[in-house]
């Protein structure tokens, strides 16, 4: 279980978990709240053995609410070089940069995410936690929160051929 528990830690430092940020007492007003999936794909496959890899993460956010500029949906891709393996447990602090693209290309918004927080539960699924600064377009001046839970890791597949990727449901919140 633990070393279950330390795989799926490993595929989230690399993306980013489901999301709450609360108002501050400035009276923070919510801009966008989004549901959809993230998608973590790696390149060579992640195994129990630490190597660096490839991690290119795809956002899609089919609803959204909340918005002030009617925005429906979007969708967002990052991609990076990780030293990562099935056994390593992921830790907070991992940044990364990711355009989010609003109802097909209408407005954009650039966020700057750090993992603040990993949560691994029994039954192996982990929470990741990613706050950061919206540093362009919708929102600019504002925090986002993410938030992305994935599935338990196989762990036969991390000690043969490898995870090549996966996917989880994900939040992303704006506040201005």
């Amino acid at each position: 279980m633990r070393m279950f528990a330390r795989c799926t830690a490993a595929l989230l430092g690399m993306t980013a978990g489901a999301m709450f940020l609360a108002p501050s007492a400035h009276g923070d007003s919510t801009l966008l709240t989004c549901e959809g999936e993230q998608t973590a794909s790696y390149s060579p496959a992640m195994k129990n053995k630490e190597q660096t890899l490839t991690a290119t993460v795809a956002e899609n956010y089919d609803h959204c609410a909340s918005s002030p500029d009617g925005i429906r949906g979007g969708e967002g891709t990052a991609s990076f070089k990780e030293k990562a393996s099935c056994l390593l447990t992921a830790e907070p602090g991992r940044t990364d940069e990711i355009q989010y693209i609003w109802d097909a290309g209408k407005k954009t918004s650039t966020v700057k995410f750090s993992v603040t927080n990993v949560v691994r539960a029994g039954d192996g699924t982990t929470t990741v936690t990613s706050v950061g600064d919206v540093t362009d377009g919708l929102g600019a001046g504002g925090k986002a929160t993410r938030v992305v839970v994935l599935p338990a890791l196989d762990l036969a597949a991390c000690s043969d051929d490898g995870v090549p990727s996966q996917k989880g449901t994900a939040t992303l919140k704006f506040v201005g």
